[in-house]
């Protein structure tokens, strides 16, 4: 159940109208920021509009003009990012894509990339949820070159099976930077096991994303690393790890029932 926001957090009441059956309230920075804390979480624009105590309609209008806005907002960090895209698969040469969450602008159009957003307005090989495509393709033994993971908010659900499936890169947008600027713990602490707000950095979530690499057998060596507001990205080259049979090798002969129960 989503969390009511913080009274303290509301638009000051404007005046009633004869355009407004009820005296409208204006928005406020907070306000905006809440709002766009919970897309960030995958929140509905209905459980939004309880949380926010405004109607569903001034909800729907509000999250299509942020959403314009924010285009022209980001543009820098998005030329940045493609920037680095560019230079990060020259590096790799990958043969074989997999962009999960492709958007609007499709970077990797130029490739024989599998692609998928769940929109299905926007031109993809697949409109399905991120984690349940990635579980799929994962049943058919599928394997990329590279996987992209660029969510708006976080993808930690397609971590473990992405590293896997990937072979020679895997670049992941981390949106959960966004809950930092809210001092809230409760995602990364459920799933990062970060507890205190001076651990919460990028350096922390790319440590623990490293941890489920070597889970699967995989060394994640961070090519690049951004941060801009609200948001991070970081480019790993992946590097399998072979397990020696003389590092799995028991040093002396396993015991039996019968030697435990004497001691």
């Amino acid at each position: 159940m989503v969390e009511k926001m913080p009274a303290e957090y509301k638009g000051k009441l404007l005046s009633q109208t004869d355009y407004t059956l009820t005296a409208p309230r204006e928005w406020n920075d907070k306000e905006i920021e809440w709002l766009k804390m919970l897309l960030e979480k995958g929140y509905s624009a209905k459980e939004i509009a309880y949380s926010m105590e405004r109607s569903l309609t001034s909800i729907k209008i509000k999250i299509k003009r942020i959403s314009k806005q924010d285009n022209t907002y980001n543009a820098k960090h998005v030329i940045e990012k493609y920037s680095i895209n560019e230079a990060f698969l020259e590096e790799i040469k990958p043969a074989t894509v997999l962009d999960l969450y492709t958007g609007e602008k499709n970077f990797y159009k130029a490739f024989a990339a599998t692609t998928n957003d769940i929109n299905e307005a926007i031109p993809a090989d697949y409109h399905k949820d991120a984690f349940k495509l990635i579980c799929e393709l994962y049943a058919k033994d599928c394997s990329f070159d590279l996987i992209d993971l660029d969510p708006y908010g976080s993808s930690y659900d397609c971590f473990s099976l992405a590293i896997k499936m990937a072979k020679k890169g895997l670049c992941i947008t981390l949106g959960e930077l966004g809950h930092k600027r809210w001092k809230r713990l409760d995602f990364v602490s459920r799933f990062y096991g970060i507890e205190k707000l001076e651990d919460f950095t990028i350096d922390n979530l790319i440590k623990h994303i490293q941890r489920i690499g070597l889970q699967n057998k995989k060394r994640l060596i961070v090519y690049k690393v951004k941060e801009w507001q609200n948001i991070g990205r970081v480019w790993f080259k992946i590097e399998p790890i072979k397990i020696l049979d003389s590092q799995v090798k028991p040093t002396t002969e396993p015991k039996t029932l019968f030697d435990f129960l004497e001691g």
